[in-house]
Order: structure tokens, then C-alpha cells, then sequence
């Protein structure tokens, strides 16, 4: 099967499901459209397409001109029309794939629908964006186009149960019109499970990783690393990651007396994230909302439990073997869960928690929901043409 997948937007899970195809034994290509800042318009480098093959992943990545707000069905007009020309030079060089992938419907998956209805494909949609939840996308229009979109496709995908009713509602959907597939763990953080022991001598380890954003709320861990601090326990956080919070939480660090349990590691690759996980007893997540949560099951893969807010996401993740979902987002209430989790942590199985994890959330486990998908994708497709 040749499987394209169309998507815009900054992550690694598009890459590792086409990386996951190919190992299967598929054929698969990666589109990747993005909007240029209207201040870079006059930026050749920036707005220049590129071709590489990356690691026997065929990429192309185009630059395309923002659109204004006023002129948006002009805007995707055009936008449909940049990307359809380098699906034209993709299928000259690889040939007409059997079904297109897109990765979230702005914007992405804009333009891969409209190219399976122009080609007659089988289109299935995935959607990741907290932006509907979160309020980001309003527009009536965007609204209108989301809802035709999913409800045409072969298949719309989502990557949790609780995704799944929240933009059921926002979008008057009945959530039928979505099946869940969830988000999958890289097999590198399966490898060379460490398993990791406490005593009430040593630091209790906590890891958080992260864009460094409001969302992401780091601020209610750093305030229950302050509680546990002046109650005298021995904690130390791991905070991977960078964004435009980076300075404030520096700060915020200082300011709570707590800098010398913290270490800021900025930005992480892949195996930066699984050596701090490995040296971590346990993970915290605190977002106000996920729609899935990779950063959890990347912990779980490695056998290190996890503390997470009622965030979304995590309900498909989270059970009482494997960590704690707080009932709040009141830092008294993490500190509380770092408290149990230490003075319990033997019970822990961390190689149950890992076969678990594997079970659930792993590439083999993934391609081969994801390849039903397809195969059902095709029949569907087959039967309208007929």
C-alpha cells in the first residue's frame, strides 16, 4: 500500500507513522505545507519549497504566504493550489498513492481532501488540535469546513475518547463520525528498560517535558515542589523543554525558593528524552487540556509512572497501576500524589507498566490499527466509484 500523508504542523508523530509504514512493508511520502509570517514575504530562503529524502522518507516541505482573515476561501484557494503542484512533482517521481493521510484539518487537511476528491482517493483525516478546545479556531467558515470535512471523509480519526466528545460537541457532530486511533511511542523508549528503585535517602527524581507555554501549566508543579520543599522532602524536578515561559519560570523559581531542586534542561532530541527518563523515578504533566498526552506513554514505555491532570488525553492513558490523575488542578493536590507516589512507589511494577504500555501504544500495535483503517478507507472508496 502507498499511503501519503498531507500535514502542517510541528511534531514527530506524522513522521513516525509514515517511518512505522514503511518498516511494515508500505510505501509512504510525506507533503508538509506551512504558512510563512506575511513579514517574511520578501525572504527567498524562506519561502523556497524543498525536496530531500530523509532516511528513504520522501519529504517535501512548502512554504506557502499566509492568508488574510478577510479573504480566507481566497487564501485556501491558493494554498490548495501550492500544494497540489507538489503533489503533482511527488506522484511523477512515486506514483498515485492508494489513499492520502492528512494530519489535522488546518491545513493540512484542507488541501489533501481537496486532491482525493480531484484524484478520486481514499482520504482519511487525523485530528490533534487543542485549537477548537481551546478556542483558536471560531471562525464560521473554518467551522463549516471542519464539519464537511470529517463527516466526507473515508475515515476521521482521533487520538482519545475524550478528544472525541469534546469536538463532537463544539462542532454539533455526532461523535459516531469519529473512530479513535491513538497517538503511538517510538520503540526507542521500549529499549534497555532501567529499572529504577527509591529510598527515602536519595532525591525523588520527577521529570516534565514540554513547549514551555501557558498551556502546559508548569506553574502548578513548581508550586507543589515548593509545598514538598518546605516540608522537607527530598525532591528534585527535571524540566525538558523551551518556549516563550522559559524566563517567567526561571523567575517563578527563584521566587518560590526552589531553584536548587530544579534543573532547566531546554530543549530535548528523542534520546535526550528517554536518558532523563531513565534517571527520573517518576513524570509530571499538569496541561490544562491534551488531546492525547505522547509525553506519558513515552514515560510508560521506559516503566516510570506518571502523575497527570484530568487534562483529556490522559483518561485513555492513565489507570491506578500505572500513576495518578489528579481530581483537580490544585497544586496542593499534585503535591499530595508526589507524596503517595513516593511512599509507595514499590508498588509500581515498572515491567508491567512497560508490556502495558507496549500493548497499547506501540508502532506494532499502531500501523496495524492504522492499516485496517486504510483497507476499510479503500473498500469505501472502491463502492462509491462503483
Amino acid at each position: 500500500m502507498h499511503a501519503h500523508f498531507a500535514f502542517s504542523f510541528v511534531g514527530t508523530f506524522f513522521e513516525e507513522q509514515a517511518r512505522g509504514l514503511l518498516k511494515a512493508g508500505h510505501q509512504a511520502g510525506i507533503i508538509y505545507p506551512e504558512f510563512v509570517p506575511f513579514r517574511n514575504i520578501f525572504s527567498d530562503s524562506v519561502l523556497t519549497s524543498r525536496m530531500y529524502e530523509d532516511n528513504g522518507l520522501p519529504t517535501y516541505y512548502i512554504p506557502v504566504q499566509a492568508m488574510l482573515p478577510n479573504v480566507r476561501r481566497t487564501g485556501y484557494r491558493s494554498f490548495i493550489r501550492a500544494v497540489e503542484k507538489v503533489f503533482s512533482e511527488y506522484t511523477g517521481r512515486y506514483g498515485m498513492p492508494d489513499v492520502i493521510h492528512a494530519h489535522s484539518v488546518f491545513y493540512g487537511g484542507i488541501a489533501g481532501f481537496s486532491i482525493a476528491r480531484k484524484y478520486n482517493l481514499p482520504f482519511v483525516i487525523t485530528e490533534h488540535l487543542t485549537s477548537y478546545i481551546m478556542g483558536t479556531i471560531t471562525h464560521k467558515n473554518d467551522l463549516q469546513l471542519a464539519r464537511k470535512i470529517f463527516c466526507e471523509s473515508q475515515a476521521s480519526l482521533i487520538v482519545s475518547h475524550s478528544f472525541k466528545k469534546d469536538l463532537a460537541r463544539i462542532l454539533q457532530l455526532d461523535d459516531a463520525v469519529f473512530n479513535v486511533v491513538h497517538n503511538m511511542v517510538n520503540d526507542l523508549f521500549f529499549e534497555h528498560r532501567l529499572n529504577k528503585s527509591y529510598s527515602s535517602d536519595e532525591p525523588f527524581v520527577l521529570f516534565t517535558n514540554s513547549f514551555l507555554l501557558p498551556r502546559k501549566n508548569h506553574k502548578l508543579i513548581f508550586q507543589a515542589i515548593s509545598m514538598l520543599v518546605k516540608k522537607k522532602l527530598n525532591v528534585k524536578l527535571l524540566v525538558g523543554g523551551d518556549g516563550e515561559l522559559a524566563p517567567a519560570l526561571r523567575s517563578l523559581a527563584e521566587e518560590l525558593e526552589i531553584s536548587h531542586h530544579i534543573e532547566f534542561l531546554g530543549g530535548l532530541n528523542r534520546k535526550q528524552v528517554k536518558e532523563n527518563i531513565d534517571r527520573s523515578h517518576a513524570f509530571l504533566l499538569a496541561s490544562f487540556y491534551e488531546t492525547f498526552g505522547v509525553v506519558l506513554i513515552e514515560s510508560l514505555a521506559a516503566g516510570r509512572p506518571v502523575i497527570t491532570t484530568n487534562s483529556g488525553g490522559p483518561e485513555d492513558i492513565v489507570t491506578p497501576e500505572n500513576g495518578i490523575i489528579l481530581k483537580d488542578f490544585n497544586a496542593a493536590t499534585m503535591a499530595s500524589a508526589i507524596e503517595k507516589m513516593m511512599a509507595g512507589y514499590d508498588k509500581y511494577n515498572q515491567k508491567n507498566i512497560s508490556e502495558d504500555c507496549y500493548a497499547r501504544f506501540s508502532e506494532k500495535k499502531i500501523i496495524s490499527s492504522l492499516e485496517a483503517v486504510y483497507q476499510k478507507a479503500l473498500s469505501a472508496n472502491q463502492q462509491l466509484k462503483t
